[in-house]
């Protein structure tokens, strides 16, 4: 499968019934209910204008069909006719205008929501789903959702268009009327036989739509990585099959919903053919005026044309409602992060942490800790150290409340957690992960990020403390200097002494370190390491670190593996009891010391030799 085998992954859960998918849509659109009933009255008054037009021209035909027609009834006629011209048209750019204003509301009120429904979730959520899948449900789902209102209310309006233009076909001629019906049970057979194939093509045609938004996504974001490995003939090939089947789905779609055109519209001709017969042999016989006649034959049009309409509605109405199924897939997940109902606002905690057998997986099944027991002291350095999968981000992703687990407590201050309000909590932790997310904007911007009201003062004092004012003076707009998306322009080093003051200057209780001097050079990382006496001063710290300076100045090293703990204790008591930290550190951290020097083994020398 390639670079996209994960594609589709992401299976579609959720199934909605149409009625419950309209349920969901009705309560929706309340908040809207002024400007549909007025887009709905535009449409009444113009399908009445449009209803008696005829009436008017037949009218006319009449009395010009007589020996001593009455000119001033024709004008008058004429007159009306163009009247109710005129109101069908200003009826049109009334509806429209309403249209206008509705629908980009509409959208944007529903963007809105999801977006804030995003920021809900936690990071098991954006673990299930990808970047392009949900870029695509809020840009083209909110678009094709969008505009469902008003082909409902353009539908409910045809429909009473076609049943006003019934009532005049009868009060015409009952049985030419009778004739006109006789179709009618073939094309809404013909309509409601599309309706369920309508939905499932319409449901394809999103999730490939949304897998080409994927694609560019994950194409853009990877380009160094195509480039590095030259796969760029191989990258397009799998895009071609990924674009292949969007346009496959898109034919589809479009087979559908114009695939029985024809064939209605051979349905309706062939009656209006019999009908023109018959009225032809009424009037011969006198039974009909040509007047009456030629009335029925305009409304003919009129009858039909919404039962017409309709035949694309299902296809076009599945299409939205498809798109409304995907967006309600964010709008109705809960995240399992959760805070108690009677959760309160907390101001500056001391900083005392306190795991009590506490359980976590990340999927069912697949447990990372069971009965996880761990006591931070209020102010203590702790350092956590583990191969991969160990566990080590778990602690910090569980205390920063990025996922929720499932049994026991984690208490700060003898507080817990889940007691506490989210945005008041998070206020107190400081987090400087490994892969450093910087936002467009200034670096000024991007440093104030978690505290946008700080002084001058307190800038300044975080950007010292970092040592950092070097890379401020040397930038060329200093502060303003602009920072590209996921901070294209600066380098590893600059980023991470970026996010060290953006975690300074919120003065945070306890700070969490996830290998966040990783990716920094030897120089950087030296001026870091002057500053670290400052940052971890006076706060609990955490630290996840591959880096030896940061580990032996620890108050306490916890070794993890497979979730649990294995070993504790300061850096030389640990080594000297030459367990699994003194294996670690002659596998990761000795070569880092100053005194460290190669030893080889004669052989090794003679080998050389």
């Amino acid at each position: 499968m390639g670079l996209y085998a994960g594609l589709m992954a992401e299976e579609h859960k959720r199934n909605y019934s149409d009625r419950e998918l309209f349920r969901k849509y009705i309560k929706r659109i309340i908040p809207f209910k002024r400007s549909v009933i007025r887009i709905a009255l535009f449409i009444l008054v113009s399908a009445v204008a449009d209803i008696l037009n005829p009436l008017l021209i037949g009218y006319a035909v009449d009395e010009l069909n007589k020996t001593n027609p009455n000119l001033i009834l024709i004008i008058g006629a004429t007159i009306l006719f163009i009247i109710l011209y005129g109101i069908i048209w200003l009826m049109f750019f009334m509806q429209y205008r309403e249209i206008a204003n509705f629908g980009p509301f509409f959208s944007e009120r529903l963007r809105m929501d999801i977006f804030d429904k995003l920021q809900e979730q936690d990071m098991s959520f954006f673990d299930k789903h990808q970047t392009g899948g949900l870029n695509t449900r809020v840009t083209n789902d909110v678009s094709d959702f969008g505009n469902i209102t008003f082909l409902i209310v353009e539908t409910v309006g045809n429909i009473f268009l076609s049943g006003l233009t019934l009532g005049i076909l009868i009060w015409l001629n009952l049985s030419l009327a009778l004739i006109a019906l006789v179709s009618v049970p073939i094309i809404l057979l013909i309509m409601f036989s599309l309706r369920k194939l309508a939905r499932v093509v319409s449901r394809a045609y999103r999730r490939s739509l949304e897998n080409v938004n994927i694609a560019m996504v994950e194409l853009i974001e990877g380009i160094h990585v195509c480039k590095s490995y030259g796969q760029e003939s191989i990258v397009s090939e799998q895009f071609n099959e990924t674009n292949k089947k969007y346009f496959k789905n898109g034919f589809r779609l479009t087979a559908v919903t114009h695939l029985w055109r024809r064939l209605l519209g051979f349905v309706s001709t062939v009656t209006f053919i019999i009908i023109m017969y018959v009225g032809g042999h009424f009037v011969f016989r006198g039974i009909m005026s040509p007047g009456r006649v030629f009335i029925f034959y305009l409304y003919l049009p009129r009858f039909y044309r919404p039962i017409m309409i309709l035949a694309t509605f299902f296809p076009q109405f599945s299409t939205g409602m498809a798109a409304y199924e995907r967006i309600l897939d964010i709008l109705d997940a809960e995240p399992y992060v959760n805070q108690n109902p009677n959760a309160f606002d907390v101001n500056e905690l001391e900083g005392e942490i306190h795991f009590e057998d506490v359980d976590f997986s990340y999927r069912r099944g697949e447990r990372v800790f069971e009965g996880l027991n761990l006591k931070i002291e209020k102010g203590e350095k702790l350092a956590i150290i583990g191969h991969t999968g160990s566990g080590k981000t778990s602690i910090v992703s569980l205390l920063a409340r990025y996922y929720e687990f499932q049994g026991g407590s984690i208490k700060i201050d003898g507080i817990d957690i889940r007691d506490m309000t989210l945005e008041s909590y998070r206020k107190n932790l400081g987090m400087v992960p490994q892969d450093v997310f910087l936002f467009s904007g200034t670096i000024e911007e991007n440093i104030r990020y978690g505290r946008q009201d700080a002084s001058e003062e307190d800038l300044w004092k975080a950007i010292r403390a970092v040592h950092a004012e070097e890379l401020i003076e040397y930038l060329p707009e200093g502060f303003h200097t602009q920072v590209g998306e996921r901070g294209k322009g600066v380098s590893a080093g600059q980023r991470q002494l970026i996010s060290f003051a953006r975690a300074l200057l919120t003065d945070p209780k306890i700070l969490i370190l996830d290998e966040a001097t990783s990716s920094v050079d030897a120089y950087t990382e030296a001026v870091i390491q002057e500053a670290l006496d400052v940052l971890l001063s006076n706060r609990t710290s955490i630290i996840i670190a591959h880096r030896l300076s940061t580990v032996v100045n620890a108050d306490r090293i916890l070794v993890m593996d497979h979730g649990q703990i294995i070993e504790e204790g300061d850096h030389k008591s640990l080594l000297a009891k030459g367990g699994k930290y003194a294996q670690l550190y002659k596998q990761y951290f000795e070569h880092q010391s100053l005194d460290w020097y190669p030893t080889y083994t004669a052989s090794k020398v003679q080998d050389s030799k």
